[in-house]
């Protein structure tokens, strides 16, 4: 069916929140983005936790059990019927007649899970991204931690802008000290003389969740990898980068500045997409496929 939208338990091919909730108003609420694999919810459990994590950052309560939420991912899933979907799971704070920054204290959250058709079949992009540094820094994290995974976007929306009117696909960007923290959606990591690099959570990013498996695997496989701090002129010594996300779950860069990167995927990059797809799949249950 292509794209469901399920509020507050209703399903259907679209929706409409009242003028006066405060994620339209403020961007006040949290979400989780996730994807599936056989069409089953991958790390839907990791991404609940984080959902829940952000919602306490927020001093926002979440009422309902993961056990609830799991089940109307599930009825919208099952309602959409695609090979495969993008999962996009939202908590506003609510609506409220007064239109005030403090919340009031009877104020109602509402549950949005957003689901669309993605392709049948992840690819790794042999054409790899272009990404540029942006003057923009990210938020600092004594500020609005990006660890939080709200619905204020704002940092990442301008930095993205900004680095599309210079030609880019995506910005990386830096903290106030001057260290290298993620792209606007997707995770960091450099690859230098047979060594994974990626910007310690220390930096101010957020904590991914396929980082995290990529850490699990690098670990499992007993590479050499590091959570360090990085600055801009790591990006220029590096002989294969990536970005990791939920949804795209691995991708190639090709071009930090105007430095092009020595192999775009790299051997290490393709080793790890093949990797990251077996666990995964295994995590649904899917056999792993050999190649």
């Amino acid at each position: 069916m292509g794209l469901l939208v399920n509020y507050n338990g209703t399903i259907a091919p679209e929706a409409s929140v009242s003028v006066l909730d405060r994620s339209f108003l403020y961007g006040d609420g949290v979400y989780e983005v996730t994807r599936t694999l056989a069409g089953r919810p991958v790390a839907l459990g990791e991404h609940l936790e984080r959902l829940r994590a952000s919602a306490r950052y927020l001093y926002l309560d979440v009422p309902w059990s993961d056990a609830q939420i799991e089940a109307q991912v599930e009825r919208t899933l099952e309602a959409a019927d695609n090979a495969e979907s993008y999962i996009r799971i939202v908590v506003s704070r609510g609506a409220e007649e007064e239109i005030s920054l403090l919340p009031g204290p009877e104020i109602a959250p509402a549950l949005v899970i957003v689901v669309r058709a993605i392709a049948a079949e992840p690819v790794l992009d042999e054409r790899g991204v272009q990404l540029v540094v942006v003057p923009r820094l990210r938020n600092d994290a004594e500020a609005l931690s990006p660890a939080a995974k709200t619905g204020n976007y704002l940092n990442n929306i301008l930095a993205l802008i900004e680095a599309r009117q210079l030609g880019a696909d995506d910005a990386v960007l830096l903290n106030r000290r001057g260290e290298l923290t993620e792209a606007t959606t997707s995770n960091l990591w450099l690859v230098r003389e047979g060594v994974v690099l990626t910007p310690a959570t220390g930096a101010g990013i957020l904590h991914g969740i396929t980082r995290h498996f990529l850490l699990e695997l690098l670990s499992q496989w007993q590479l050499p990898h590091t959570e360090t701090t990085l600055h801009r002129e790591d990006l220029y010594t590096a002989d294969e980068a990536f970005l990791s996300s939920s949804v795209r779950l691995i991708a190639p860069v090709r071009r930090f500045d105007d430095y092009l990167l020595p192999a775009c995927p790299g051997a290490l990059t393709r080793r790890l997409w093949q990797g990251l797809l077996d666990k995964l799949r295994a995590s649904v249950g899917v056999e792993a496929v050999s190649i």
